[in-house]
């Protein structure tokens, strides 16, 4: 890897002293809880629809009825979901599907209330080591911890020019690629090693 997301994280955080309280630059409410059903024309995102890296699964498909959900629940384009219980704290910025979308009670839907910082860059800032580091020490529960809408609106964002925020938001998803490119380069050494112990095994029957 030619960059270390942690060290720069780290070398840019301890230059700027610029922080505000999540609470003061957006609003956080709480997913809802309804259940599910074999089909719909919504969908119910919970954190097992994500991967660690909090990207949305191709695999979810509607399960909601429109008569069951308030519209005022209906996510965004730009909202972050935070993923609130369990040790999984990832946060994903919803960017609008082909559904519209519901998020569910494992999450903390964060709605931005200031112009000058990015979705992507409150998700990146949410899954950056350092603070995921922070969550998981003030996490409340032991058989399963969670982060509450109070301690989440107090969390501190330093926050960043429009230009750094636009370059470490580049530089994560960089990573992303670089890990994809990475697991199919993997998968593929994989299926050559089993190609030769077949064609092995095949010489002795």
């Amino acid at each position: 890897m030619l960059f270390s997301i942690k060290s720069i994280f780290v070398e840019i955080i301890l230059k700027n002293k610029l922080k505000k309280k999540l609470k003061e630059i957006a609003s956080i409410r709480s997913g809802v809880f309804l259940k599910p059903r074999a089909s719909g024309q919504i969908l119910y995102l919970q954190a097992k629809d994500f991967d660690e890296d909090g990207v949305l699964s191709n695999e979810v498909f509607p399960t909601l009825e429109s008569f069951e959900v308030s519209e005022k629940h209906l996510l965004k384009k730009g909202e972050v979901l935070f993923s609130a219980k369990g040790y999984k704290n990832f946060a994903a910025v919803y960017d609008n599907s082909e559904f519209p979308a519901v998020a569910s009670t494992s999450f903390l839907v964060i709605s931005l209330s200031v112009d000058y910082i990015e979705p992507r860059f409150l998700a990146w800032w949410l899954n950056s080591p350092v603070v995921q580091e922070f969550l998981k020490g003030i996490a409340k529960g032991t058989s399963i911890p969670s982060i509450t809408k109070t301690q989440l609106q107090e969390l501190e964002v330093t926050i960043f020019p429009q230009d750094v925020q636009d370059a470490l938001v580049r530089l994560a998803e960089l990573r992303k690629k670089e890990k994809m490119i990475l697991a199919d380069i993997e998968r593929l050494n994989d299926y050559k090693l089993d190609l030769s112990l077949i064609k092995i095994i095949q010489r002795y029957e």
